[in-house]
């Protein structure tokens, strides 16, 4: 029951999101501008785009590195794999998914490899805050975009602060969680405590000179995907900016922590075609705009993931939902007819997992 209300809260934000984003416009006047657009642009962006999750996969590889030494080119489709659960499985379960694609295909503890992600969404949220403080530089003063980065900034800082902390001084977050998990029967206080124990190992990254190397890798990702949507801008009858380009790209990726329906459905286009024409693009051709980006940020790596997820035998039980495999601890190889191989979860498995995680 808790699943299917957060499903329909997501459909219905999306929804009003939609509506937001559609209200007071000429729909004839997007479908013109959708069917004038010059879509060859779509190429270079399509290219810079995959550059930027090429740069991810580096990213995760170095994030990686106390937990397993995985090169780049076997992350890839892994990353690709998860934009693509993302894309079409709630509640950001993409997430999870590469995760437990990670522990199928190179044995990754889950745990750890969920410490890794957590530190790449922080270093995404700080980015895009960057992103925005520097777009915000070269255009007219905006008091409600200065708010949301400062209420951004809040979350982001509060977040990279915790997880500093327990980085630098993993003995503090074991105690922490030993004091929680003493009052629980002693096999179920032992497993949370195991498995807070690989949480930690997979922030080790945060130290030594290796965090500057990810920061850096954060930024030149994003500054591929910030160059998808300055590319597009020439399909479209707009004037090209890259501050602007970069604005959109840091307020609509600040958007999908809104809860929503796969996809980011209508929060995405709703905050992209507002940042757009707060600063004079006429609002149908913002609207057809960020419904072109949208659509090259979600189709061609979501075919690309399914294809991945088929060659790596894992469509079934990342896409089924229910399933019926008992849990597993980490690193026990499954045995049951039907289940996942390798110790991957069954795809039942998967949701109770991420309603626990969330």
């Amino acid at each position: 029951m808790k699943r299917k209300v957060q499903l329909a809260a997501g459909l219905a934000i999306s929804l009003v999101c939609l509506w937001l984003a559609a209200r007071g416009l000429e729909l004839a006047e997007v479908g013109r501008a959708l069917a004038t657009a010059r879509y060859p642009w779509l190429l270079p962006a399509l290219i810079l785009y995959f550059a930027g999750v090429w740069v991810r996969a580096a990213r995760w590889h170095l994030l990686l590195l106390p937990v397993a030494a995985l090169p780049s080119v076997d992350l890839f489709p892994v990353v690709v794999i998860g934009y693509m659960a993302n894309n079409v499985l709630p509640a950001r379960l993409g997430e999870l998914a590469r995760c437990y694609v990670l522990r199928r295909r190179h044995g990754v503890p889950q745990s750890a490899a969920l410490a890794t992600v957590l530190l790449e969404r922080v270093m995404d949220g700080i980015t895009m805050l960057v992103f925005m403080a520097g777009a915000l530089l070269f255009l007219p003063f905006s008091p409600g975009l200065y708010r949301l980065m400062g209420g951004a900034a809040v979350l982001f800082g509060g977040a990279a602060s915790v997880l500093v902390v327990v980085a630098t001084r993993p003995s503090l977050g074991i105690r922490l969680v030993t004091a929680v998990t003493r009052p629980l029967p002693e096999h179920v206080g032992g497993r949370v405590q195991s498995l807070a124990a690989s949480f930690f190992i997979g922030l080790a990254a945060l130290g030594g000179g290796a965090m500057l190397r990810v920061c850096a890798l954060s930024g030149v990702a994003w500054l591929l995907e910030a160059g998808m949507y300055f590319t597009l801008m020439y399909a479209f009858p707009l004037t090209p900016s890259l501050p602007l380009a970069v604005l959109t790209t840091a307020v609509a990726n600040l958007g999908t922590l809104i809860p929503s329906s796969p996809g980011y459905v209508g929060v995405f286009d709703f905050l992209g075609r507002s940042v757009l024409a707060q600063f004079g693009v006429p609002e149908e051709v913002a609207l057809a705009y960020v419904l072109v980006v949208h659509a090259a940020l979600v189709l061609p790596v979501s075919l690309l993931g399914f294809w991945y997820a088929w060659r790596a035998g894992a469509l079934q039980w990342l896409m089924r939902p229910g399933g019926g495999a008992a849990h597993r601890p980490e690193g026990q190889p499954g045995r049951g007819a039907g289940g996942p191989p390798g110790g991957a979860p069954a795809p039942g498995e998967l949701q109770a997992q991420g309603a626990r995680v969330r």
